[in-house]
């Protein structure tokens, strides 16, 4: 059946784009560049390879046409047991007109429920080593 109906991979589409697949995260990386006017809801699971205990939230990204229309943020589904459990979202306008999202978090797994245009949505995982100076915290709600 495998090659009648293609497998989505991160690489390739198949039945799902391939922006859809769950895709294992650095802890610390440019996680997704965003184009304007462009909605992406995703989860983050975390802790995986560490304890039992992981974490699971759910991000919202909305990016509009000027900077009034910019909104990040994220509610934990599984709500965090402890401090050790690390989460940490950020995002940065480009100046080309780009939203970039940053992520710090434990062995994260992130994957995308939905987006308004996935041409508008770029994965980047790009490892860092400190968050931008100007870029803005998502906020938890």
């Amino acid at each position: 059946m495998g090659e009648l109906i293609p497998v989505a991979t991160f690489q390739k589409n198949g039945l799902w784009d391939k922006k859809m697949v769950p895709v294992w995260m650095n802890a610390k990386c440019l996680l997704m560049t965003v184009s304007q006017e462009c909605v992406v809801n995703f989860l983050v699971s975390t802790r995986h390879t560490y304890v039992a205990q992981n974490t699971l939230a759910v991000v919202q990204v909305m990016y509009g046409v000027d900077d009034t229309y910019i909104s990040v943020r994220y509610h934990h589904l599984i709500p965090k047991s402890h401090q050790l459990i690390l989460l940490k979202l950020k995002y940065k306008k480009t100046e080309d007109n780009r939203l970039n999202i940053y992520i710090e978090s434990n062995d994260p797994v992130v994957s995308i429920l939905s987006a308004s245009d996935f041409s508008r949505l770029e994965f980047k995982n790009e490892v860092i080593k400190e968050f931008p100076q100007d870029a803005i915290d998502a906020v938890e709600v």
